[in-house]
């Protein structure tokens, strides 16, 4: 008999048990990644870049397309980082994909929706002069980029409709004042809610 039998209090041969193995996974949402750009700063600066160095129609016919463009960006672009803080997913409330409403129109009923939806406190005073001045800038684009500007013009008789502008409204155009007119419609936004202006948006 082996000692081991003699002491009922020996310890046994030790046994290694070895479960089947278990599969664990961590499972979370697929990230959103969001990408943007400011094009509003660049619009304005080849506006400015026309206004100060330009001194014929071309250079008048590119200031108010670049001006009413970074306009337009700016409302976009104001709204998406400014008053919804990047909340990227209400952008479609106030700019719904795929409308056709005209800049002047967003940047009359924009600001009344973003008031409508509590997120800004006041909206711009359009009885002012500069809004029928944005109005007018607007509508020397609008003939500029659906060929209006290109329409006959007569002086026998007054044409059924007239180009808008004209080549000798271009040619009478001040230089720079379709970038004032943005100037001045940007800050009316800003005044309004008591917030400073872009840094870029300078004077000529």
């Amino acid at each position: 008999m082996s000692k081991s039998e003699n002491n009922p209090t020996s310890s046994s041969p030790s046994q290694v048990i070895r479960p089947a193995s278990i599969t664990s996974a961590w499972l979370a949402g697929t990230p959103t990644l969001w990408l943007i750009y400011s094009f509003a700063p660049e619009w304005f600066n080849d506006a400015l870049t026309e206004a100060r160095t330009g001194k014929d129609h071309h250079a008048h016919r590119r200031e108010i397309i670049f001006a009413v463009r970074s306009a337009e960006s700016y409302l976009v672009e104001w709204v998406r980082d400014e008053v919804l803080n990047r909340d990227f997913n209400r952008l479609n409330q106030f700019f719904p994909p795929g409308e056709r409403r005209g800049v002047a129109e967003k940047w009359k009923e924009v600001p009344k929706a973003l008031l409508g939806a509590a997120l800004i406190s006041a909206v711009p005073d359009l009885g002012k002069p500069y809004w029928q001045d944005w109005l007018d800038l607007v509508d020397l684009r609008n003939g500029l980029i659906h060929a209006r500007a290109s329409r006959p013009e007569t002086n026998s008789q007054p044409a059924v409709e007239k180009p808008v502008p004209s080549k000798g409204d271009l040619d009478r155009l001040p230089s720079g004042w379709p970038v004032k007119v943005v100037v001045t419609l940007v800050r009316e936004l800003h005044a309004a809610l008591s917030t400073p202006a872009p840094a870029w948006l300078v004077d000529l």
